[in-house]
C-alpha cells in the first residue's frame, strides 16, 4: 500500500478517536483530498489561525491538513521523520471534553462511549485503554494529558499509541489535542515538543 494512502488512513484513525462519528472513512477522503494541490506551509499556518497559531512549531513538523470535516474544524500535523500524527480540534456540540474529564475516570468513559458509536464503521478503534496520565505544556499553560493504547480495525497498523489532551484558548474555548502513531513508534517527546509550541490562535469569541 502506498505511503500516502497509509498516512491518510492513520489521520482518519486519529480523528476518529476524538469523535468524528460521521467521517465516512476512505471514500470521503478520496472525494475531498486534493492530491496535487498542496498549499505551502505558510498558507496552511495562516489558514489554521482560527484553530491555533502554529507559526512557532519546529521545522521537523509539517502541517498536512487544515480543514472542516462535517462540522469539525481540525488541523493535522505530521512529524516528518517518524510519521507521528498530531491534531488540534475545535470543540463543538458533539465533541466536548474538559480538564475535569481527566479526573475520576471520566475521560476513558467518554471515549469508550464514542468508540461504541463508531463501531459500525469500517475503520474504527477498539480496546481503548488509558495507560498513564500527567501534565504537559500547550498554549503557555500546564494542561492534563492521558496516554492511551488502542487496537485499530481494517488497517495495516493493528495497534496505536498516543495521547489526548484539552487546553483552553485565550477566549476560554476548549481545544482537543491528539497525537498517535504505530504502537512501537509513538514518542511522547515528539508530542510534547510540538504542543508546547502551539499558541492560541485568532478564533473569535
Amino acid at each position: 500500500m502506498g505511503c500516502l494512502k497509509f498516512i491518510i488512513k492513520v489521520i482518519i484513525v486519529v480523528l476518529a478517536i476524538i469523535g468524528f462519528k460521521s467521517l465516512g472513512g476512505w471514500d470521503w477522503v478520496v472525494t475531498h483530498w486534493h492530491f496535487f494541490e498542496k498549499p505551502t506551509q505558510e498558507e496552511l499556518i495562516e489558514k489554521s489561525r482560527d484553530v491555533a497559531d502554529f507559526s512557532k512549531i519546529p521545522e521537523e513538523y509539517e502541517i498536512s491538513k487544515s480543514t472542516n470535516i462535517l462540522g469539525y474544524r481540525a488541523v493535522v500535523a505530521e512529524h516528518e521523520a517518524t510519521g507521528q500524527k498530531l491534531a488540534v480540534v475545535n470543540e463543538n456540540k458533539t465533541i466536548k471534553l474538559s480538564a475535569d474529564d481527566f479526573k475520576n475516570n471520566q475521560l476513558e468513559k467518554k471515549i469508550n462511549a464514542i468508540n461504541e458509536k463508531l463501531s459500525y464503521q469500517y475503520i474504527h478503534v477498539e480496546n481503548f485503554k488509558i495507560t498513564k496520565q500527567g501534565t504537559m505544556k500547550a498554549m503557555g499553560q500546564s494542561v492534563p494529558f492521558a496516554r492511551f493504547k488502542a487496537d485499530v480495525t481494517n488497517l495495516p497498523v493493528k495497534e496505536i499509541e498516543g495521547l489526548i489532551s484539552v487546553v483552553k484558548d485565550k477566549n476560554g474555548k476548549n481545544k482537543i489535542l491528539v497525537a498517535a502513531n504505530q504502537g512501537d513508534k509513538y514518542s511522547q517527546i515528539i508530542s510534547e515538543q510540538f504542543f508546547k509550541m502551539v499558541q492560541s490562535g485568532d478564533e473569535k469569541s
